[in-house]
């Protein structure tokens, strides 16, 4: 009889505790999903414009939708919740630079939570397919340098530098594109922090912060 009790509690106490770990499953995917939808909304947002073809922006938005699948791709794999940002920069590039002859990286060891690291592949994204068009990879002697590194051991953000070079000789725009704000607003609601894209006359230089995970 106390076996058989005992055995019922034990029953009791499983079923409990695997409610509650799907109530985190939950939790978490509607926190995800509810991301993700922001992340599309502000594509969109950005991608179709009254001044610009319908067909242009439907391109813009289905290259940034490419993107976003091919960055979850990446997060789905990971069964942690850190990625690694080098894995991060690899698999964003890799499209792009398929022999990464043109693009290089370098940066400790830093890992990213996983709504910081679709921010940061996000970003990247839209710098290539901007240096694609008019900078530094619509040339055949265009190269570009991303490096990264932790300004001081008070901060728990990365610091990322894009820098072209080789590309065609760069003019500040009159007006800020879509790419950048796009880039701005990814940052700040996804990876808490900011970005700064400077046109400077031998490529493009774009600094952004990301938070890291913590050790």
């Amino acid at each position: 009889m106390i076996d058989e009790l005992t055995s019922r509690q034990e029953d009791v106490t499983v079923l409990r505790d695997t409610a509650r770990a799907q109530r985190v499953v939950i939790d978490d995917l509607n926190h995800r999903l509810k991301n993700v939808l922001m992340v599309v909304q502000a594509m969109a947002r950005q991608s179709f414009r009254g001044d610009r073809p319908l067909d242009c922006s439907m391109s813009a938005f289905e290259c940034r939708l490419r993107a976003l699948a091919a960055a979850h791709d990446l997060l789905l794999k990971r069964t942690t919740q850190a990625v690694p940002l080098r894995d991060v920069v690899a698999a964003t590039l890799a499209p792009h630079d398929p022999g990464n002859g043109r693009v290089c990286f370098s940066g400790p060891g830093l890992t990213l939570e996983r709504e910081t690291a679709l921010a940061v592949a996000m970003a990247l994204h839209e710098l290539l397919t901007n240096a694609a068009k008019y900078g530094a990879l619509s040339t055949p002697s265009g190269r570009i340098a991303i490096t990264w590194q932790v300004p001081s051991e008070a901060t728990d953000k990365v610091r990322i530098e894009w820098k072209e070079r080789g590309g065609p000789p760069v003019t500040v725009p009159v007006h800020r594109g879509f790419g950048t704000r796009f880039i701005e607003r990814t940052l700040a609601c996804q990876a808490a922090g900011g970005a700064t894209i400077r046109f400077e006359p031998d490529g493009v230089r774009a600094v952004f912060e990301a938070r890291t995970q913590p050790d």
